[in-house]
């Protein structure tokens, strides 16, 4: 039973290994391709671009170039570990049921003596392991270039949904999401419709709505300094949020506020108080007690690198707690439909 179950989806497995390969060895010779060029032009003598010697200039600006080229080619990087993983998984969960009753050889294996339920445990857990012998070696990759390559922060909404497990998370996701809606419509190319859509719109929902509330928000007060170089005047912030941190806020919120990211019609009514009171570096005295006065202060809310696991594994484990009630329904749908 497990041979057939291989059998029947191993030339869609394999072509996702074959593209999967591909995509792994361009990661990672463009991401050894990104740092080298990084150490280049960080490197003697033009130190990123803080102070160089003008007989350097062409030399230091063509590197420049390169390695923001290269740093622009990056983008299409991040996409490999996820996509494979979601479209396989997609495929697959359509294939557990839909896919065998579209051939009809649901029927014959269901009136044979194994039951139901363990035809279906056998096919999903064939079509898991696949996804996961796949999904491994993608996530380590991208993980891996995005820490060689510096193109994002880890943390950051590229960096967190494409590296780590979240591919293999995902992955899952799609499967069980397929798995239970062929089950229920019986038609592949509805199926795999369905599907995709759920899917999409979950992973949207996880990443701009649930993914900034499962980990404590962090803060900062920011106090901004007067720098004026001739007739022009600028503003620095001082002990801003770490660079590598992901930012959820930058505004004012009230002093005893907490760290909890204000709703946008709170940001609005703060922020049009603020505009009233004088320009910051024009009047910076009169600036100030016009801002105690509201009782407001400039913050930023974010998400520290430090808790890039900890919210991995929470964002991780609600995509494989719905695969698994997903797959719990299916198993019991499967079990009680008729041929």
């Amino acid at each position: 039973m497990t041979w057939m179950a291989w059998r029947l989806q191993r030339s869609v497995y394999l072509f996702f290994v074959a593209v999967s390969l591909l995509l792994i060895a361009y990661a990672v010779v463009n991401g050894l391709h990104i740092e080298a060029l990084r150490h280049q032009w960080l490197g003697q003598p033009c130190h990123g671009g803080n102070g160089f010697a003008r007989k350097y200039l062409s030399l230091c600006q063509a590197r420049n170039n390169l390695y923001l080229n290269a740093l622009g080619s990056a983008v299409y990087v991040h996409w490999f570990a996820v996509l494979p993983s979601a479209v396989l998984g997609l495929l697959l969960g359509a294939n557990v049921v839909a896919g065998e009753v579209d051939r009809r050889t649901a029927r014959a294996a269901w009136t044979q003596s194994i039951t139901r339920g363990r035809w279906f445990t056998i096919k999903v857990a064939v079509a898991l392991g696949s996804l996961v012998v796949l999904a491994i070696p993608l996530g380590v990759t991208v993980t891996w270039f995005l820490r060689v390559s510096e193109w994002t922060p880890r943390i950051s909404t590229n960096g967190f949904t494409y590296g780590g497990w979240m591919p293999l998370a995902v992955g899952v996701f799609a499967f069980a999401v397929t798995t239970i809606v062929g089950t229920i419509l019986r038609r592949p190319s509805w199926t795999l419709a369905t599907g995709l859509i759920v899917t999409a719109l979950v992973a949207w929902a996880m990443q701009n709505e649930v993914r900034a509330h499962l980990v404590p928000l962090q803060s900062v007060t920011i106090q901004w300094s007067a720098i004026t170089k001739g007739d022009k005047t600028v503003g620095k912030p001082s002990h801003p949020a770490p660079a590598n941190a992901w930012v959820l806020f930058n505004g004012y919120v009230p002093v005893d506020y907490g760290n909890t990211l204000p709703t946008s019609g709170q940001a609005t009514s703060w922020m049009y108080a603020i505009n009233r009171c004088p320009a910051n570096f024009v009047y910076p005295t009169r600036y100030a007690t016009c801002l105690n006065k509201l009782g407001l202060h400039e913050v930023e809310l974010y998400v520290a690198d430090n808790q890039y696991w900890e919210l991995q594994l929470r964002e991780g484990g609600l995509y494989l707690a719905g695969a698994a009630l997903l797959l719990g329904s299916s198993l019991l749908l499967t079990r009680r439909t008729e041929g």
